[in-house]
C-alpha cells in the first residue's frame, strides 16, 4: 500500500520541480516597468486637452438664454450666411464646452451648410473662484486678446481656434476651424458677450 503513494508524491515532487524550472526559464523585466495597458485599458484612459479646467461645481447658475438668443440668426448670418444652427450635440469629453455643459452651461453647434466646418460656442455662469482659476489657467496657456471688451484669450491648436471671453460671472468658449487668428472670432464674441449681459 505505501508503494503507490509513494510513487504519487515522488510523481507530484517531479511535477512540482519541472514547473519551478520552466518558470525560471520566463524574461524579467529587470527595469521593473509595468506592463502596456490592455486595448481596453488605453481607450478609457482621458486624453489630454490643451488647457486644463476645474472639476465641476455645484454652485454653478444655470443659463437660461437659447442657442439663437445667444447667437441670433442674423447676427451669425452676418459672420457668415452659411452658417445654419444645429440642433442639440453632446459636446466631447474633456472640452471646455463639455465642463460648461457639466455646469449648468448651454453649448451651441452651427455647421457651414457648405463646407461642413462647425462653431462651437457655449457659456456658463460660474463662482468667482471658477473663474479666476480660468484665467489664471489661461494666462499662461494662450495668448491675451484687448479686442473683446472684457479679458480674453485665443489659441490656435492643430488648425482649431478657440477664443475665451470671461463677462463676469459669464464664461464664454468658441471653437471653430474658421478661426485663425484673434479677429475671425471677435464678431462672435462681441455678440454673445452683448447677448448674456
Amino acid at each position: 500500500m505505501r508503494l503507490p503513494v509513494l510513487r504519487i508524491s515522488s510523481t507530484a515532487a517531479l511535477a512540482a520541480f519541472a514547473l519551478v524550472s520552466l518558470s525560471a526559464c520566463v524574461p524579467t523585466d529587470s527595469a521593473g516597468s509595468t506592463p502596456a495597458p490592455t486595448s481596453s485599458e488605453s481607450s478609457s484612459s482621458p486624453t489630454a486637452t490643451a488647457t486644463p479646467t476645474p472639476e465641476p461645481t455645484v454652485s454653478a447658475t444655470p443659463v437660461t438664454i437659447a442657442c439663437d438668443e445667444l447667437l441670433s440668426l442674423q447676427a451669425m448670418y452676418d459672420f457668415n450666411p452659411n452658417f445654419g444652427l444645429l440642433g442639440a450635440f453632446t459636446p466631447a469629453a474633456g472640452s471646455p464646452a463639455a465642463f460648461i455643459v457639466a455646469n449648468k452651461g448651454i453649448a451651441c453647434r452651427w455647421q457651414n451648410q457648405s463646407s461642413g466646418e462647425l462653431l462651437d460656442i457655449a457659456v456658463a455662469h460660474l463662482t468667482d473662484a471658477d473663474l479666476t482659476k480660468l484665467k489664471n489657467d489661461l494666462v499662461v496657456s494662450s495668448n491675451s486678446v484687448p479686442t473683446y471688451g472684457v479679458e480674453g484669450y485665443f489659441q490656435l491648436t492643430d488648425g482649431v481656434g478657440r477664443a475665451d471671453a470671461f463677462a463676469d460671472p459669464f464664461w464664454i468658449v468658441a471653437t471653430s476651424t474658421a478661426f485663425f487668428e484673434p479677429g475671425d472670432a471677435e464678431q462672435i464674441m462681441t455678440e454673445a458677450i452683448s447677448n448674456v449681459g
